[in-house]
């Protein structure tokens, strides 16, 4: 993973070298897709490492990130999935290339316009946010927790999931709503636990937070908001489980259980290794905090 990043410049010196190893992108991928062959948690732990550093473009600037230069990037990005990226463009433009090249021709047609979807989601949910941010409106906490589930960039990963796991998503016209609510409730625990464990570094930064937001909304200190998000979260793995529950009870054909089962069980074992992963990662310590422009 380190050296595909370092080959399309992705990371340019020592500093970015550590801090993407500290992120422990390699171990996220282990867990997320446990039988997975190798090739398999290579292309997810490259993809992980492809949407954090994408996440860090943003996240990690010092100065306020304009919504025209977060338009224009995903513009480019979003362009690369119909093939007009054609060998050139900036690293990320090339790394997203590459991945896309070696992910979608195995994937359905259906797939690849669901994941193309997603991205195109997260990446309007990451100029409206900039665009907030630029004009300094308060956000609401039920505005952030919508926000939240499209800026985490859950859904894409895993769509992901679904080809190296070997889990496709099931065509259930009958549990499409369940099927919806399992995946936004994975995405609503993936941000909330990753703002969980942000939370300082965030607030170092001045970015909103589900921990601030919560906060300066219904007054409380840090440590008890803190405390309620935590609560927020562990209501929200509940919601999941009981989701996946009614979603493998359905009456369905042998072939279509079985579809169902393995779905669930991926989905399941990305909320688990999102769980695990971010009490490990050393992605927000201090010693990583941008350096002086």
């Amino acid at each position: 993973m380190l050296a595909w990043a370092r080959d399309l410049g992705l990371v340019v010196d020592a500093f970015e070298e550590k801090r993407l190893l500290a992120m422990r992108l390699g171990e996220l991928a282990e867990l997320m897709a446990p039988e997975a062959r190798d090739a398999d948690l290579e292309l997810t732990a490259q993809w992980a490492a492809f949407i954090c550093l994408v996440d860090d473009r943003f996240d990690r600037s010092r100065a306020d990130v304009r919504p025209e230069e977060v338009a224009s990037l995903f513009a480019r990005l979003v362009n690369v999935f119909s093939g007009g990226h054609a060998g050139s463009g900036s690293e990320i433009e090339q790394a997203l290339d590459d991945l896309w090249r070696r992910t979608a021709p195995r994937m359905s047609t259906q797939w690849r316009e669901r994941f193309v979807a997603d991205y195109h989601d997260f990446a309007l949910a990451t100029q409206e946010e900039a665009a907030g941010r630029i004009e300094g409106v308060a956000v609401r906490l039920s505005d952030y927790v919508l926000q939240r589930r499209r800026t985490i960039t859950a859904l894409p990963m895993a769509d992901i999931l679904e080809c190296t796991a070997r889990a496709p998503r099931p065509d259930l016209p009958l549990g499409e709503s369940l099927v919806k609510a399992l995946r936004q409730a994975a995405a609503d625990v993936a941000g909330w636990t990753n703002d969980l464990a942000s939370a300082e570094d965030d607030l170092r930064e001045v970015r909103d937070n589900l921990v601030t937001v919560l906060s300066c909304e219904r007054g409380c200190s840090l440590p008890s908001a803190r405390e309620q998000v935590t609560a927020m979260r562990d209501d929200r793995v509940r919601d999941f489980h009981a989701l996946a529950a009614s979603l493998t009870a359905m009456a369905l054909p042998g072939a279509e259980r079985e579809e169902v089962r393995r779905y669930v069980a991926a989905l399941g074992t990305f909320v688990a290794a999102t769980l695990q992963w971010l009490s490990v990662t050393h992605r927000f310590d201090t010693c990583w905090a941008p350096r002086p422009m």
